[in-house]
């Protein structure tokens, strides 16, 4: 009994803290909620915080409406049982505009930083799997956003597994630019 007991507490550490992406292997299916843009600092653009505030908006909602080309699920070879960016849409509402600039050439986000992102997104407490792009840094000078993607427990928000991606950002327009570079990133899932 200890011996099954010890089994079952070890098969458990495993699946929550996972090595690599083989945590999500057994995963089926996951919620998306979009890219949450809350912490992210952008560096070397020319429009204004307020512009950037918009575009986020905008790029989250070509998860709904250019869902063929934005598939996360295809992309993770996982089923999507719902995209929800009520969540993300009301955090990045929250953006503090005089701190979304910034002159420093680097910038990431810590362990602690992103737990807090994921204890913040206002979701329902049912059980699941949840998805979320969290916007780290978007560097105009070296047109590259980079990006933790972040799974974790709906019900409990622990984190099950994490890792950066970024994608080259590209297009006409703020939006379709920073769109871009979700998009490659999304191609490296």
């Amino acid at each position: 009994m200890k011996k099954l007991i010890l089994f079952l507490f070890l098969s458990t550490s495993l699946f929550c803290f996972g090595q690599g992406k083989s945590a999500l292997k057994d995963v089926q299916s996951i919620k998306f909620y979009g890219v949450d843009y809350s912490q992210v600092k952008v560096f070397g653009a020319d429009e204004s915080p307020l512009q950037f505030k918009d575009a986020f908006r905008r790029i989250n909602e070509l998860f709904i409406t250019e869902a063929k080309k934005y598939n996360v699920g295809k992309q993770l070879r996982k089923e999507v049982t719902e995209i929800s960016l009520d969540a993300v849409n009301q955090v990045n509402d929250g953006i503090n505009l005089s701190e979304l600039m910034t002159s420093k050439t680097e910038y990431s986000l810590d362990k602690e930083q992103i737990s807090a992102a994921i204890k913040a997104l206002p979701i329902q407490k049912i059980p699941g799997v949840g998805m979320v792009f969290i916007a780290q840094f978007l560097d105009k000078s070296k047109n590259r956003g980079t990006y933790e993607v972040v799974f974790f427990d709906t019900e409990t928000k622990e984190i099950i597994e994490e890792w950066i991606t970024e994608g080259k950002a590209g297009g006409f327009g703020l939006r379709n630019y920073w769109a871009g570079s979700i998009y490659k990133a999304l191609k490296q899932l």
